[in-house]
């Protein structure tokens, strides 16, 4: 694993507490580091993010619609650093999303990362039970932090440290701490920092019978390009619900599978599920994903779906 490199703030504070720097130079150099916390000020005016907060053990990045999110250092596409590299991470996607679900009573959220999906969508449907499975121990950590974070709307998320695909066994992952979110079944990034860690997996269908689940009105499924085998695992789940599907279908990660997203559409068109591509400014209906498909995020539904 890579070692990080040393605080440089606290590099200089003992530089000058050991007399090796005076005074006024200290200040210089120690202002430049204050200088970030102003320019912090901005990228936040510019985001859906409303404030930072530094404690001394932490740091907490908190959103306009006020969930808030622990910071992983050196975590570089870590939700919070998105938010404010980009102004947003699939916020209106989401958005769009919900529209189209009435009062759903259970929602399933496959790869749940840190949480954040299942806090923004308990924050729109204050009654629905929401699944969360995540099966990166570390995590699986932050979801259960962050959910301790957001009390009033975590009561409804239900966390499990186990990942679902179409077969129940033990199965190494490629975690990546220096970009959780790509972590996969396969090395997607193959960064040096990359390495395998051994996690416990079921099939949906299992998960459900086991747990007694019945009315599942949506499922998000964002596994890093094992989407497929999710919905393998759980054909008789999704015949019997007909959930909203909202997952990411990337080429270049089913790849990596031996599959295409277009085997993902033939499979759930045995259940008649239209698939639609869907952006913050777009959203219309496909026969298939072709080298022209700019779109990585698509819905599937029963029905048609009307403008937005």
């Amino acid at each position: 694993m890579k070692e990080y490199e040393e605080n440089k703030i606290l590099k200089i504070k003992h530089k000058y507490k050991a007399n090796n720097i005076e005074k006024y130079q200290y200040l210089d150099k120690m202002n430049e580091f204050h200088n970030n916390l102003f320019f912090y000020m901005d990228l936040i005016k510019d985001s859906c993010g409303r404030k930072i907060e530094i404690t001394q053990d932490n740091v907490i990045f908190e959103l306009e619609t006020g969930i808030k999110l622990y910071c992983i250092q050196n975590d570089k596409g870590l939700i919070p650093y998105a938010i404010l590299n980009f102004g947003e991470y699939e916020e209106k996607l989401w958005q769009k999303t919900a529209k189209l679900i009435e009062n759903p009573k259970i929602i399933l959220d496959i790869g749940g990362n840190i949480g954040y999906f299942s806090l923004f969508f308990a924050n729109i449907f204050k009654e629905a039970k929401i699944y969360c499975f995540e099966p990166i121990p570390r995590s699986y950590e932050y979801i259960v932090k962050n959910l301790s974070l957001n009390k009033t709307l975590s009561k409804n998320i239900l966390p499990f440290n186990i990942g679902l695909t179409n077969k129940k066994e033990q199965k190494e992952m490629y975690f990546n701490p220096e970009g959780s979110g790509s972590s996969s079944l396969q090395n997607l990034l193959e960064a040096s920092c990359t390495y395998k860690i051994l996690c416990e997996f079921s099939t949906l269908d299992k998960f459900v019978e086991d747990n007694n689940i019945d009315n599942i009105d949506f499922i998000k499924c964002d596994v890093e390009g094992a989407e497929k085998f999710v919905f393998e695992g759980g054909l008789k789940t999704i015949e019997k619900n007909r959930p909203l599907i909202y997952t990411e279908m990337l080429r270049k990660w089913s790849a990596k599978f031996n599959y295409h997203p277009n085997d993902i559409i033939n499979l759930l068109k045995q259940f008649d599920y239209n698939c639609y591509a869907i952006s913050k400014d777009t959203l219309y209906l496909i026969d298939k994903v072709t080298n022209d498909t700019i779109e990585t995020n698509f819905i599937f539904t029963q029905g048609k779906i009307n403008k937005l």
